[in-house]
């Protein structure tokens, strides 16, 4: 009896989740001139219970507000008593589809339901803010969030043959120390055309394509990545020079940092929620599920 009654205080829970977050697709279309119900405060006054499960005040006020913003006459009794019944219909239509299972297998559903679980849990975060001190230390750590990007020199060969023997070739030959330009010479490279100059990262993409430009950002000077696939390409990209912009003082960039420290107190939050999650919960997996990182 007690597992049937804590299976019962978790519909109800979930049922209220899922009507914060997003709702049932269903009871959005059919109500969707009120608004959706907010989380409410558990202290907060109640307009009325569902089965033991509250309709907060705030809810209430909330769905007039938007019933009113939509009519040219003023809000009546009965307009106000329709919103609240309407409000309860849509907590019954909630706990109905998650009593029918429509949470797990209902893709629309369920994905509203963890969007509302990821808000839920990320809030966490929400309410406090940095002071200067705490931004300043943050952004030290990281100046490349706001940085834009080097401007690379670089060289860049291919192989539109697609003669896996003299790719094999350019391969061999930087292996044994040759320079870049004579490995490409001697293994019959095609040289693909780039200015010979400092250039934005966008620019070599243009000239060179995505894939050679992501490669020699994470190239240091004088290092080679390759063969890569650029486009069923294979190519050999050489990062001559980089040149990269001093970080903005971080009085011209505050409050991007501070979005970015929001940003990452929420990911963190929900982490936490998670890690929560799964401890109390038991977890098994089939023989053949990919191993976790670490395990053979």
């Amino acid at each position: 009896m007690a597992e049937v009654e804590a299976s019962d205080d978790n519909r109800r829970r979930g049922g209220k989740l899922l009507a914060v977050g997003a709702g049932l697709g269903l009871a959005a279309a059919l109500w969707g001139a009120l608004g959706q119900p907010g989380l409410g405060r558990p202290d907060a006054d109640v307009i009325a219970t569902v089965d033991g499960v509250a309709i907060a005040r705030a809810d209430y006020e909330r769905a007039l507000a938007s019933l009113a913003a939509d009519k040219r006459s003023p809000l009546t009794t009965t307009d106000a008593r329709r919103a609240l019944e309407r409000l309860i219909d849509e907590e019954l239509l909630v706990r109905r589809g998650l009593d029918l299972g429509l949470g797990t297998s209902d893709l629309a559903v369920r994905k509203s339901l963890v969007d509302a679980m990821v808000q839920f849990a990320a809030a966490e975060a929400t309410g406090r803010e940095p002071d200067e001190a705490e931004l300043r230390r943050y952004y030290a750590g990281r100046p490349e969030l706001v940085q834009s990007a080097p401007e690379l020199r670089v060289r860049v060969v291919s192989f539109p043959s697609h003669d896996a023997s003299r790719v094999a070739a350019m391969r061999a030959g930087l292996r044994a120390g040759q320079d870049f330009g004579a490995a490409a010479a001697a293994s019959g490279a095609e040289s693909v055309f780039v200015p010979d100059t400092l250039l934005p990262a966008a620019k070599v993409a243009d000239y060179a394509g995505p894939t050679a430009r992501d490669a020699a950002i994470a190239l240091a000077p004088g290092d080679v990545a390759g063969p890569l696939d650029a486009g069923g390409v294979p190519t050999f990209v050489l990062l001559v020079e980089r040149r990269t912009s001093p970080a903005p003082p971080f009085e011209a960039v505050r409050e991007v940092v501070a979005e970015e420290w929001r940003r990452r107190q929420a990911e963190a939050a929900l982490e936490r929620y998670l890690s929560e999650l799964r401890r109390r919960a038991k977890i098994r997996y089939a023989a053949d599920a990919p191993p976790a990182a670490g395990r053979p």
